[in-house]
């Protein structure tokens, strides 16, 4: 393609062993083995409503990736301009999808980052002092309690609401936002409780639910994302997402890439300047017509960004023992069975 590529981050979710990321953006906490995590999906700074550390020119050089996969001759994708400034809605083209594409979804992350166990939907970040929950790594503090994350667990909770959903007694009845529990002590203590069953049993059932939460949230912040890019670069990473929006199951692997991997917009997102997350994957894809071209060369891309994170990544991190369940999980983005699922 053109020799670029650049960061990695989100708006409000998360990802890997369970360090977010100060926006949202994702790495991996589950399946596949992680090194030190960085962001969340749904995970933001307070105060940064989408991306909590603005790129510099001096990081954002995109390094060379070459190519791997044979993609059919592009042809010009027409896509809405972008936005002259941040705080812009939504510029990215709406399409709908149905209840049972966002399940399909769903069930493939959690299978992905639990290996369909419940349990692992239930985590505690000590760094941050949260309960981070489901797929989509949801922030939620203890009561009175506040930190450098946008607590978004509460906002999942008026949206499942909002599609008359009922939510577990005890969450449609507690006294506060904030949750039960004051620290990972606590959190622990309460991993057996009827609550946190329950608790658990609640987001495997509404996977379809984060998935849908996840996209919207990726929707509204994307403008905010690509303007991280320098300027010459944010029409392309936007032509891409919008290329994958209109694929069938295209937004299986753009929301499973960042939650394993994160969005790409943080510092703490690459290696000698160089970002490995979903903006990088989108910025390095060819342009190519929405459909199975376009999940190949997601996959291309996605391929490569992670190869050069191993490459990169300072040898005390050990991620070369990471990588082949890496490109595993890459390899699921290719062909969907239905709209939302890939084949392994």
């Amino acid at each position: 393609m053109k020799n670029l590529s650049v960061l990695g981050a989100l708006f409000v979710l998360t990802g890997c062993t369970v360090v977010p990321i100060p926006l949202n953006t994702a790495l991996l906490p589950g399946l596949v083995p992680q090194s030190p995590p960085t962001h969340r999906a749904l995970q933001t700074e307070v105060g940064m409503p989408v991306l909590p550390d603005p790129y510099t020119n001096t990081t954002i050089v995109p390094p060379s990736l070459n190519p791997t996969a044979t993609v059919s001759n592009p042809t010009p994708i027409t896509t809405a301009p972008l936005p002259s400034h941040t705080n812009s809605t939504l510029v990215t083209t709406v399409v709908a999808a149905s209840a049972q594409d966002m399940t399909a979804i769903g069930e493939r992350i959690f299978r992905n980052e639990t290996n369909g166990d419940a349990s692992k939907l239930l985590r505690w970040n000590s760094k941050g002092n949260f309960a981070d929950l489901g797929i989509g790594h949801l922030v939620w503090y203890p009561a009175n309690q506040r930190g450098n994350y946008t607590e978004t667990f509460p906002s999942y909770l008026k949206y499942v609401q909002s599609q008359n959903v009922p939510l577990p007694r005890w969450l449609a009845n507690r006294p506060s936002d904030g949750g039960p529990w004051a620290d990972k002590a606590a959190f622990d203590r309460a991993k057996n409780d009827k609550q946190m069953l329950e608790l658990a049993t609640f987001l495997e059932k509404t996977v379809g639910l984060q998935a849908a939460f996840m996209t919207d949230q990726l929707r509204r912040n994307m403008p905010a994302m690509v303007q991280t890019l320098p300027p010459q670069y944010r029409q392309a990473a936007l032509n891409s997402f919008q290329v994958m929006e209109k694929t069938p199951g295209g937004m299986y692997p753009v929301l499973d890439y960042m939650v394993f991997q994160g969005a790409g917009t943080s510092n703490t997102e690459r290696y000698n300047g160089h970002g490995w997350g979903l903006l990088q994957v989108l910025l390095n894809m060819e342009r190519v017509q929405p459909g199975p071209n376009a999940l190949a060369e997601f996959m291309r891309s996605a391929g490569d960004s992670i190869t050069h994170r191993v490459a990169a990544a300072p040898a005390e991190r050990h991620e070369a023992r990471m990588l082949t369940d890496w490109q595993t999980r890459v390899r699921t983005y290719k062909v969907p069975t239905r709209v939302g699922v890939a084949n392994r």
